[in-house]
């Protein structure tokens, strides 16, 4: 079965969208990296590359149904930040942003009676939850610690120990 115009166009939109998203979370590593915040440069840094991963499945998944790929331009991310909680809020806006954007597929995909597209898009469903909570939990962690600077510089060094979680291939 040969992928609708209308669910092809989104699938390579949600190229450009997981890549910006890589894109972000590096300037966020970078934001970090300059301001002596190591362990949360390292998840950020972690983050960017499973989000560049996300991208690849969908290229992968357009070329394995026959589809042209067609990548769009990405944005500049975001550089200027006031503090790791603003960055993590931001993170957050931006899981957002994506959860909305997969939902969206998942709902062409469905009108499109596409039910191997429905398949592959279930992975993206579950991995935004576990993406919003990874993100909220270090959100409410950051609000907790406050201004005290040794909480700040734990929760830095717990960040750091954040694993590349085994992306499914």
């Amino acid at each position: 079965m040969k992928l609708s115009a209308e669910l092809q166009e989104a699938l390579n939109a949600q190229i450009g969208m997981e890549f910006h998203a890589s894109y972000s979370y590096l300037s966020m590593a970078a934001y970090f990296e300059a301001n002596s915040w190591d362990g949360f440069a390292s998840w950020m840094s972690l983050q960017s590359d499973e989000e560049r991963v996300h991208a690849m499945k969908f290229y992968t998944y357009l070329l394995d149904r026959g589809a042209t790929v067609s990548l769009p331009a990405i944005e500049a991310p975001r550089r200027d930040f006031s503090s790791p909680l603003e960055v993590f809020e931001a993170s957050l806006e931006q899981e957002q942003a994506v959860t909305a954007s997969i939902n969206r597929l998942y709902k062409i995909a469905h009108e499109c009676d596409d039910y191997a597209t429905v398949s592959f898009l279930k992975w993206f469903v579950d991995e935004q939850v576990e993406e919003e909570k990874a993100v909220s939990d270090m959100i409410e962690k950051l609000g907790r610690v406050g201004d005290n600077p040794d909480a700040m510089l734990l929760l830095d060094s717990l960040a750091g120990e954040r694993d590349s979680e085994g992306e499914e291939d």
